[in-house]
């Protein structure tokens, strides 16, 4: 559980410093005073990376040099942990107050899953927003895959350097293709191994919503003849020519993508706008399922609920609060105060410009 939160210069907060102690908690205000942004902060803290935005410069106040997150977390099995994060001219991490070099060593410490609107553009939108859910999925639960993918990038950007460069020279580049070979099957078979997971957990959430009558699907569109390192590498040696006169290469994860099938049709192309709504709900709660079945890891869940609920009907969101309450704690914005049932012993706090009046 979160039990205190401080923020200074993150978004429009310029210095705020509150204390949390219950399981579920409700941001409230007017659009554009900030709830998002909480959410957001705490969201950012388990991964270091932003639901709403890739760009850390986003993030920081306007105006300001730099943001700060810092918090307590603790859990009732007695585990506590002080997490900060800083964002200046350079990246500052801590865990009880001494520093962590590596990002691998600071994310994981929580586990957050954020429900937004937005979260129908994993289904609708491009091959990127799948990538980037399946990847930070896996990264939440096996460091080694957060590895090999910053191996991974590495190594391709500067692959993609030697490309657009003058001097191609072909020994360069084949000692990047090695790890890209390596590092890239790792990758691909991580995400084949999650993608059923997630298929599994989705058609079980569809039956909680009586959708059991589906024919859903996940299926992974991987690059054709590329199975292993050997054939990783035999396909550098038939498009490396291409890929010079290009600049850039032309195949790996970085381009894959999955496609989610529903009724046997892709969504993304049929499916209609409630299909794809539904369909990215079950993907955000068939995470929260994955992480709350995870055995002997003590880290607290914690689920971010961005104004999602208020367009679900009655019994889709009497199910959504069910799963979601296998979280050790929930914040939620809204407008006005719910009627729900399921808020009737939370913690309110009213949010004003930037300002948490608790």
């Amino acid at each position: 559980m979160l039990s205190h939160i401080v923020l200074k210069d993150f978004r429009n907060y310029v210095d705020l410093d509150i204390k949390l102690d219950n399981k579920v908690n409700l941001f409230i205000g007017p659009n554009g005073q900030g709830k998002t942004n909480l959410l957001e902060s705490i969201f950012f803290l388990s991964m270091l990376r932003s639901f709403r935005t890739s760009q850390i410069r986003d993030i920081r106040r306007i105006g300001g040099n730099g943001f700060y997150i810092g918090a307590q977390v603790k859990t009732e099995a007695g585990w506590s942990k002080s997490l900060e994060v800083e964002y200046t001219s350079i990246r500052k991490l801590r865990i009880d107050g001494s520093g962590i070099s590596l990002a691998s060593e600071f994310i994981r410490q929580i586990h957050a899953v954020a429900f937004s609107p937005e979260d129908i553009t994993i289904v609708t939108g491009n091959s990127g927003l799948r990538r980037r859910f399946i990847d930070m999925l896996i990264a939440s639960l096996t460091p080694r895959y957060l590895t090999a993918l910053q191996n991974y990038s590495i190594a391709l950007k500067s692959r993609n350097s030697v490309l657009r460069s003058q001097k191609k020279d072909v020994d360069t580049l084949k000692a990047y293709e090695q790890i890209l070979a390596q590092n890239g099957v790792e990758i691909v078979k991580y995400r084949q191994d999650f993608l059923k997971m997630l298929e599994q957990e989705i058609k079980e959430l569809l039956k909680g919503f009586n959708k059991g009558n589906v024919d859903f699907s996940i299926r992974y569109k991987i690059q054709n003849g590329v199975t292993n390192q050997e054939s990783y590498l035999a396909r550098f040696e038939t498009e490396r020519k291409k890929e010079m006169f290009r600049g850039q290469t032309a195949f790996g994860p970085q381009i894959d993508d999955f496609e989610i099938l529903y009724n046997k049709k892709p969504l993304r192309n049929y499916g209609s706008t409630g299909q794809c709504r539904l369909i990215s709900l079950c993907m955000k709660m068939a995470k929260v399922n994955i992480f709350a079945s995870r055995e002997n890891d003590n880290k607290p869940l914690i689920v971010l609920v961005d104004d999602v609920t208020g367009e679900l009907d009655q019994m889709t969101k009497s199910y959504f609060y069910q799963v979601i309450n296998k979280a050790e704690q929930a914040f939620f914005t809204f407008t006005d105060l719910p009627s729900d049932k399921y808020f009737d012993e939370a913690k309110v706090y009213k949010i004003e410009n930037g300002i948490v009046i608790s």
